[in-house]
């Protein structure tokens, strides 16, 4: 499979799921984890939403690494997509747009969205691996360690 097809069976598998789980450092420096709803765009960056009550938001604000985890929710054939990156906080200006995307394409009850304090985050991955045990076989490819 070419880089480009792998980069699409991801896509397609992320598109066809909802919740990832999203990892963190807290305040101590140490991992914490949290089921977000989430969507892509075509370019595979990762939208989601919190409030700025939340830790998570004041965590996001010292450090902006991310990683997160998305799970096929069958026990067989396992399938696993793993991201890494840099989340950025979307514009005020910006939040209604892409709100507006986001709940395009992910009509999951969204428990946060009209809070006053509501912000949305764009991930950029810099790290993608993609696991596939359909074959009997786990395979583990670094997407973004493929030639082009």
């Amino acid at each position: 499979m070419t880089k480009a097809e792998l980069r699409q069976t991801v896509i397609n598998f992320l598109n066809n799921h909802k919740k990832a789980v999203f990892a963190i450092l807290d305040n101590d420096g140490l991992p914490t984890t949290s089921l977000m709803l989430y969507v892509i765009d075509d370019e595979m960056n990762v939208y989601f939403g919190t409030r700025k009550t939340f830790s998570k938001y004041g965590n996001l604000q010292k450090n902006t690494i991310v990683s997160l985890s998305v799970i096929e929710e069958v026990l067989d054939p396992l399938k696993v997509v793993d991201l890494r990156g840099t989340a950025v906080e979307i514009s005020s200006e910006q939040t209604s747009e892409i709100h507006t995307f986001f709940k395009s394409k992910n009509q999951s009850k969204y428990y946060v969205e009209g809070a006053e304090d509501f912000v949305m985050f764009k991930l950029t991955p810099d790290f993608v691996r993609w696991l596939d045990a359909t074959s009997g076989q786990l395979s583990i490819i670094d997407i973004h360690e493929m030639a082009d």
